[in-house]
């Protein structure tokens, strides 16, 4: 490759250090994408004759049979995925092959692979997540009428529609898909192709017509950033490790609802495992592994970010090390959307409505206060006042190790003479879920509301 300057060779495990080969050739799609792009262009300002493009042409479908027939031969000393492939080009064609590098180096080629192979795959992961918002969207439809525990510092705090806490998860997972559109988007707003090693290209090249042949929004701005900024690497694996954060929180509350102490849900036998020692242990291992993937994603975006935080301008060979940090985080975000799909589907995800309620019927967390300081409220009472007296009745419940359910027109007295016997008709959960009528709220009115919303939204988002 670059005989003429050097006499001797690579030695042989410095060619195994520095070579590329074994992670980028999955970007032989792009790289071919964007040479076939490349090569139409010299054939326009007349350094390759049609005869040449059209062998070229030929030459990179051959290539592209014998790699989808995995009958192609990646080697180990031509470094990395675009001198194997256009080595393999030249073999099969002769000169015109060597004319295709004309003007074009390495730095903007790989920018440019790299740019249209995240786009592709921030696609992949917006389906994936679209799919999960699907499959949660359904579970909700199927609880609006399943009031569950609310947590704050996981103590009890309110009453909640289970369909109101899925619905929450879906609105994160929307979320990260915005993200993800904006990480596609940032990979095609600029193309890298004809700026050359760093300073642009010698040859006409027109970039416009380059950029709308390769779906970009438009060339890059100025050739040294063109060949060194790998922001859009950042905004992708970004996505990512905020995706696992919320991924891995829902992943929590699902451990945490299918253990014996909640028992909220029942997972299946296609999410969970057993013990090698324990027969009657059924574990959430779907969940543990998202869980525990989401700090290997997180620290990619760490990699990169100390990758990137000390290179001098332009391109310098440690951006080598940018691929295989948004391979896997990007692997490992959409395998885990798949996965949680799954989790959420109607054969995995089993609610347990008689457990729940023995749940509520315990009274445990005394989640009817709430109640008594918004009656006081519309009683007159200043919300300050009523927050006392609320916590005088819960502090006379718990001393008697009563519930809510069994207090008596005489207990309110004995606590606060502005507690009514009517109040007690104000007491259960469901009616405290059905005074959340705001827009965002729990009642079951606004909760179906919103999951039509978001029916809709998915429907008419498609991907």
């Amino acid at each position: 490759m670059w005989a003429g300057r050097f006499s001797g060779k690579p030695d042989k495990l410095m060619q195994e250090f520095s070579q590329s080969v074994s992670f980028d050739q999955r970007l032989w799609r792009e790289d071919i994408q964007g040479s076939l792009a490349y090569a139409s262009e010299l054939q326009r300002i007349g350094i390759l004759s049609e005869k040449e493009l059209a062998a070229i042409r030929g030459g990179f479908e051959t290539i592209t049979k014998e790699i989808e027939g995995g009958k192609f031969e990646w080697k180990v000393e031509l470094e990395d995925v675009h001198m194997n492939i256009e080595s393999r080009l030249t073999e099969l064609i002769g000169d015109a092959g060597k004319k295709l590098h004309t003007g074009r180096s390495r730095n903007d080629q790989v920018a440019t692979d790299f740019r249209l192979w995240c786009a592709e795959r921030a696609g992949d992961l917006v389906r994936a997540s679209r799919k999960l918002q699907r499959a949660i969207v359904e579970r909700a439809h199927e609880t609006t009428d399943v009031v569950i525990p609310a947590y704050t510092h996981l103590q009890r705090a309110m009453p909640v529609l289970m369909a109101h806490h899925l619905a929450s998860y879906a609105d994160a997972i929307q979320s990260d898909a915005g993200a993800f559109l904006n990480g596609r988007f940032s990979s095609l707003s600029e193309l890298p192709l004809g700026s050359g090693a760093c300073s642009g290209n010698s040859f006409p090249v027109d970039m416009q017509a380059l950029a709308s042949a390769l779906g970009f929004e438009k060339p890059s701005l100025n050739s040294m950033s063109a060949v060194s900024s790998r922001d859009f690497a950042l905004y992708l694996v970004f996505a990512c490790a905020r995706a696992m954060t919320h991924l891995s929180r829902i992943a929590e509350d699902m451990i945490l609802w299918s253990s014996v102490e909640f028992g909220f849900v029942t997972l299946g036998d296609a999410v969970t495992t057993g013990s090698s020692i324990m027969p009657q242990k059924r574990n959430p291992d779907a969940c543990e592994l998202i869980r525990g993937k989401t700090g290997r994603v997180v620290g990619h975006l760490m990699a990169l970010f100390t990758l990137l935080k000390g290179l001098p301008m332009t391109y310098n060979r440690d951006l080598q090390e940018d691929k295989e940090a948004v391979f896997d985080a990007t692997d490992q975000t959409l395998a885990c959307l798949r996965v949680m799909a799954l989790v959420f589907s109607k054969e995995n995800f089993h609610v347990n409505r008689e457990r729940i309620q023995q749940q509520l019927d315990s009274g445990a967390g005394y989640m009817e206060a709430m109640n008594v300081a918004d009656w006081l409220v519309l009683q007159g009472v200043p919300f300050r006042d009523g927050h006392d007296i609320t916590g005088r009745l819960v502090k006379y419940v718990e001393s008697k190790d009563m519930r809510f359910a069994d207090l008596t027109a005489e207990d309110l007295q004995a606590v606060d003479k502005r507690l009514k016997p009517e109040l007690l008709k104000e007491l259960s959960l469901e009616a405290l879920v059905e005074r959340k009528q705001v827009y965002a709220g729990t009642a079951r009115k606004q909760v179906e509301a919103r999951l039509k919303e978001l029916k809709d939204w998915l429907g008419n988002n498609d991907e």
